[in-house]
């Protein structure tokens, strides 16, 4: 057996916790350089347009991730009987000076494959990704989200907080919706990953799942939600996206 594939970031942020929560037969781990051949972009597609993306161009930009050390972690679910990537989510980690020179993280780009819905993939990649920042000891994490996605988040013990805004800036990005306001919420501090029970988000109904086309044409709000870090009630990582179904099959932008 080779070598194994070099990854964004060390497994060993990877919790024992939420991978033993997963179905058998699939597996979460940090993004590798393979991952272009296993349906990376297959998976994103779910999400938002992707464009042409060459596998050299992939590799040029895992280089570019992997050189700015802690910064990105991004995570997969692996379907290991079809070797092909199901779901991913992102967390960018920010450096400040301020809040002590804390550090803030960012939520983007949540994503189910269509043909994995219903395996609380949504819920375990959120659960993943708090539990990275609390280990590089991000004291607030940020996430936008659509309106019809509230209760989801309220379900996970997230608060609203704040004001949320975008402006895109190519002619290459899809223009936004109307103006609108956003709002941000705010989850009490934790120190535990919280266990999924029959009143969290992926318990929601699927049927009141919508796809992301037929959402963004008929919701403009947005939501943007906070998960407050227990070790640091000194100020807020934020991550961004906006999700436009209920449930594990969380779209992005």
């Amino acid at each position: 057996m080779g070598p194994h594939p070099q990854t964004l970031f060390s497994p060993e942020l990877i919790s024992a916790t939420v991978q033993s929560q997963l179905p058998e037969g699939y597996l979460m781990r940090p993004l590798e350089i393979t991952d272009y051949s296993k349906g990376f972009y297959d998976c994103l597609a779910g999400l938002t347009v992707v464009g042409k993306v060459s596998e050299s161009s992939f590799q040029e930009t895992f280089a570019a991730m992997l050189r700015a050390e802690t910064v990105y972690h991004i995570v997969v679910i692996e379907d290991l009987h079809e070797s092909r990537i199901v779901a991913t989510g992102t967390l960018i980690v920010e450096q400040k000076f301020l809040r002590g020179c804390g550090k803030a993280g960012h939520i983007e780009d949540i994503v189910v494959h269509d043909s994995q819905r219903g395996k609380k993939f949504g819920i375990r990649l959120i659960d993943q990704l708090k539990h990275i920042g609390t280990a590089l000891g991000c004291y607030k994490l940020l996430l936008t989200c659509s309106e019809t996605n509230e209760p989801f988040y309220e379900k996970s013990g997230f608060l609203r907080k704040d004001l949320h805004m975008a402006q895109y800036l190519t002619q290459s990005t899809p223009a936004p919706a109307p103006p609108c306001t956003t709002t941000v919420m705010e989850v009490a501090p934790t120190t535990t990953i919280p266990s999924t029970t029959a009143t969290s988000a992926a318990d929601i109904s699927t049927s009141a799942m919508t796809t992301s086309s037929s959402v963004e044409s008929s919701s403009n709000a947005s939501t943007t939600i906070t998960v407050v870090d227990p070790r640091a009630m000194l100020g807020g990582m934020s991550m961004e996206f906006n999700a436009v179904a209920m449930g594990e099959s969380v779209y992005v932008k």
